[in-house]
């Protein structure tokens, strides 16, 4: 055998098959993040929205945001567009850490000079006290897709993981398969509505079978009003650089999220206490920024109180979705809610 040709065949073989496999991966651009890629119309097909969402965040096409966690996934771009007179692309994460809405949210407003609108939706990512917060979720996040150099993606896109996403982006390309979000983020995760069973709605709400009420102390434990200045927010300097961040032309909106009223903090607790405090704080935070709102969906209200309107004790039906996102148009205009569906907290001026 002849060593010397057998391993320039070997060589040439390898390199062919390299520049094959990143000649692909730089055509098909599974992500929608390379510089120079062809323009072709690609969907956001990667399975963690981390990977998904930076490419939508740039899409110029968008002029307002909305970043949360699961509980703001349901309100949909296309209502909030009529609403509000918008283009709106949803961002919001399942599980997000206040770290990662803060980044998407950034890359959002850096190919922008003034959005519209930043809608923020507040739940216990960003009310839980302690003196350090969760930076990551058990999900990988990409660091190198939310900077501002598009040139440092290159490299990290030689992983398995990748050809995987290419492998779908190309199905997509080619019609054999469909998208995993709307070009605008937005996808239902919610079972189809005919498959709605209150009786397991319930007992995801209440753990058992329901309805059924929580007893409450009849006054606050000793000492708590002292305790309040000591309580520690770390959620509340990102958002506080959140808020600094965006333009002053920018209307921003700070949501508490509605959760079913049985998930709400019992009266004359602790907890209550810590969440009373959280939204006293975040309120103050907002009206040192212009153009600020924020509006208190997680109250008792007609909305948190009916077991019909949700799947789980956090996920409203798409209907009461939709019926928010009208709210938010009102509370916007400082509107007070027809039917106590929700609070306006405090604004900037």
């Amino acid at each position: 055998m002849n060593w010397q040709r057998h391993w320039k065949w070997v060589t040439g073989t390898l390199t062919g098959l390299a520049v094959f496999l990143a000649g692909s991966i730089w055509i098909i651009d599974p992500y929608d993040n390379l510089p120079f890629s062809p323009p072709l119309e690609r969907a956001p097909l990667a399975q963690n929205q981390r990977y998904s969402y930076p490419a939508i965040a740039r899409n110029p096409v968008f002029d307002s945001v909305v970043v949360g966690t699961s509980t703001t996934r349901l309100l949909r771009p296309e209502a909030l567009n009529e609403a509000l007179d918008a283009r709106f692309a949803n961002l919001s994460m399942n599980s997000a850490t206040a770290y990662e809405q803060a980044r998407i949210l950034e890359v959002f407003a850096r190919r922008r000079p003034a959005p519209k609108y930043a809608i923020v939706g507040l739940d216990d990512v960003w009310c839980t006290t302690g003196e350090t917060r969760d930076k990551y979720t058990f999900r990988r996040f990409p660091e190198w897709m939310y900077d501002a150099n598009p040139w440092n993606d290159i490299p990290n896109l030689l992983e398995f993981k990748t050809f995987e996403v290419a492998g779908r982006q190309a199905g997509y390309l080619l019609g054999l398969r469909k998208a995993r979000y709307g070009y605008d983020g937005y996808a239902n995760f919610l079972p189809p509505p005919r498959e709605y069973d209150l009786e397991k709605a319930r007992k995801n709400i209440y753990g058992a079978a329901g309805p059924r009420r929580r007893g409450a102390p009849a006054v606050p434990p000793p000492g708590i009003e002292s305790k309040r200045a000591s309580w520690s927010y770390p959620g509340h300097a990102l958002l506080e650089g959140v808020l600094r961040t965006l333009p002053g032309a920018t209307r921003k909106i700070l949501v508490f999220v509605p959760y079913h009223q049985f998930r709400l903090p019992v009266p004359n607790t602790v907890a209550a206490a810590q969440w009373a405090e959280c939204k006293a704080r975040i309120t103050a935070m907002a009206r040192r920024h212009s153009n600020t709102v924020v509006l208190d969906f997680m109250i008792a209200s007609p909305i948190t109180a009916r077991d019909e309107n949700y799947w789980d004790p956090l996920h409203t039906t798409n209907a009461i979705a939709d019926r928010v996102v009208g709210l938010i148009a009102k509370g916007v205009k400082g509107d007070p809610s027809p039917d106590g569906e929700y609070v306006i907290l405090g604004q900037g001026q």
